[in-house]
């Protein structure tokens, strides 16, 4: 999706077979992006938060590249973007999950990968993600996909506030703003927060709907969704084994009338040999998407 273009003082061009990644000097050029929703029309905000693909040159030199990229969701963004118009916008993240996890509280922070300013390690909150930090997946992840570690230096502590600063609380903001900006023209507001998954198991479904065990959105959100997977005859689980994330948690109040789910995408959908993507697939993920879309801002409105 992205190209080289003099617009972009792109350091090196980092290549896979079938989608690029990019070492970028601006970190500036990493900032999330609103898309579309100039003539915002539509309760809907869609988010996607694991889809970048830009890597900050002065934060990786200590880094594998390779390990690091296993934590992109291969093409979430791709498959959101045909979606996008006036009055569709989508909250997406440029900077790599592997630099900043937005879908985690910035205050997950790994004592075994992160010293404070006195060279100490962080301590960690007692709350649920506990279990994320000492598995190497806090907001900024210590190991890859396959649990090989990241960094052979890990980064500073002011590196760490960087990212924050630069890439993590402005993503919420955005996502905050819209949602404010949705439910100022209609009753409700709902972020759809898109994600792609492996196929871990031989039984996984197609979609996995997560609305944080029904806390983040109202149970007429979930059936909407379901209904839709049903008539493309895609397959479904609730909640497992992805309940939802950060964003989820955070922006999902179905109380204050906003709704948060998250969709979970089964690679194998669109995922062909050497990660090069099916455009047929993707066209076809654009249709249901599209139509969840629809059926969610009926209930909006």
């Amino acid at each position: 999706m992205y190209s080289k273009t003099h617009d972009f003082s792109f350091n090196a061009r980092f290549t896979t077979p079938s989608i690029d990644a990019f070492l970028v000097d601006e970190l500036a050029l990493l900032a999330p992006q609103k898309i579309g929703g100039e003539c915002l029309n539509s309760p809907v905000i869609l988010s996607v938060p694991h889809g970048g693909r830009f890597y900050p040159s002065q934060m990786i030199g200590n880094a594998d590249l390779h390990a690091m990229r296993t934590l992109e969701d291969v093409g979430s963004d791709i498959i959101v973007m045909p979606l996008v118009s006036s009055e569709q916008c989508a909250i997406i993240a440029k900077c790599s999950r592997a630099i900043i996890d937005v879908n985690r509280p910035k205050s997950a922070l790994d004592p075994k990968l992160i010293k404070n300013v006195n060279n100490k390690a962080v301590t960690i909150a007692n709350d649920r993600w506990q279990r994320y930090i000492h598995s190497g997946y806090g907001v900024i992840p210590r190991l890859s996909a396959s649990r090989r570690p990241l960094y052979n230096v890990p980064p500073t502590y002011e590196s760490v506030q960087q990212r924050i600063d630069l890439w993590h609380q402005p993503y919420h903001t955005l996502i905050s703003q819209t949602l404010d900006e949705a439910q100022h023209i209609f009753q409700k507001s709902f972020l759809l927060d898109i994600h792609s998954m492996p196929q871990s198991s031989p039984d996984l479904a197609d979609i996995v709907i997560g609305d944080m065990n029904g806390h983040s959105a109202s149970q007429d959100c979930s059936d909407l969704i379901k209904k839709e997977l049903k008539k493309f005859d895609l397959t479904y689980s609730m909640n497992k084994p992805y309940a939802g994330g950060f964003i989820t948690e955070y922006h999902g109040k179905p109380n204050l009338n906003k709704h948060a789910i998250q969709i979970e995408i089964n690679r194998d959908l669109y995922l062909q040999e050497d990660y090069k993507i099916s455009s047929e697939a993707v066209r076809e993920l654009g249709v249901v998407l599209r139509d969840i879309v629809k059926s969610v801002s009926s209930m909006c409105e």
